[in-house]
Order: C-alpha cells, then sequence, then structure tokens
C-alpha cells in the first residue's frame, strides 16, 4: 500500500504548490473550506463574514469565499509579530492531522482503511495536475475530473468497526 504522506508531498511538489512557500492565510483558509464542504446553510454565515454584492446576494457565495472571509477578520495585515513561528504552525498543522484521523476512525474506519481512503483521494487529486490554480494557488478540477466519492463509499460499506486491529 502507498504511503499516504509521501505521496500527498510528491503530489505537492508535481502541482508546484511549494514553490511559493507557507502563507499561513491561505493554509488556514483552505483548511476552514474543507471543513465548510457539505453544509447548507452557508448563505445565513456569509451574511456574517462578507460584504453582500448587491447583484448577487448571499446565495452565491461557497466555501472558498467564506473560509478566505473568515480567516481576513482575524488576520493583522502588516504587523508580522502577529504570525506564528513556524514551529506553532507546524503544531497547529499536526493538531489538525490528528484530529482528521480521529474523525476518520469515529466513522468506522481502521488505521489501513484509513489510508486507503487518502490513497484514493490522492488518485483523484492526480487528475488536478495538468489543471490551472486560482489567484491562491488551488488546483482546480479537470471538466472530466472523476469524484473519489463513490470509491470511498465502497471502503465505508466495507468498514468494521474494531479498534484492536489499530
Amino acid at each position: 500500500m502507498l504511503n499516504p504522506i509521501k505521496t500527498i508531498v510528491q503530489w505537492n511538489q508535481q502541482a508546484g504548490l511549494l514553490d511559493t512557500g507557507y502563507d499561513d492565510f491561505l493554509e488556514s483558509s483552505f483548511q476552514v473550506e474543507e471543513a465548510l464542504e457539505g453544509f447548507s446553510n452557508l448563505p445565513a454565515l456569509a451574511k456574517q463574514v462578507l460584504v453582500e454584492d448587491s447583484v448577487t446576494g448571499y446565495d452565491n457565495y461557497g466555501p472558498k469565499e467564506i473560509s478566505r472571509a473568515i480567516v481576513a477578520l482575524v488576520r493583522m495585515d502588516g504587523d508580522v509579530t502577529e504570525y506564528l513561528s513556524d514551529v506553532d504552525r507546524l503544531g497547529k498543522h499536526c493538531d489538525g492531522f490528528v484530529y482528521n484521523v480521529g474523525s476518520m476512525a469515529k466513522l468506522g474506519l481502521n488505521a489501513q482503511q484509513i489510508t486507503q481512503a487518502v490513497n484514493i483521494v490522492m488518485e483523484a487529486n492526480m487528475q488536478k495536475l495538468q489543471c490551472k490554480t486560482d489567484s491562491a494557488g488551488k488546483l482546480g478540477k479537470p471538466a472530466d475530473f472523476i469524484t473519489p466519492e463513490p470509491k470511498l463509499q465502497l471502503l465505508l460499506d466495507k468498514r468494521v468497526v474494531d479498534y484492536t486491529i489499530y
């Protein structure tokens, strides 16, 4: 089985995402964006964090725009002393990793199944390597993108909640 961490680092290298360096604003907003996916009442949140667009209203804002607005609300531009040290940044992302793995375990997946799930998502992400990045450096999806959800569902269908096999 592929080492998912090695695969993720290689994918980031191939996509050129490591070339721009670390930006705490963007990295944090990417995490918030992923956390917001699947929630249905995003217009209510958009109303709290965004200035209304008189043409489209709040209904056309998704996780990407809302996450950037949330992080911008707490960002202290111009004062570099407000930013975290690299050790604090690393700790923040390690904690996020721990929470994410724990969340997948709470879905009933064991360590091997979690590894399989990450490999399934990375296989899908490989399709994005030929796409352009947006203004924040996030890769888009090709028009013929094959989502990982069907394979993830098959994996979930096989789950056995037996924490002794971790």
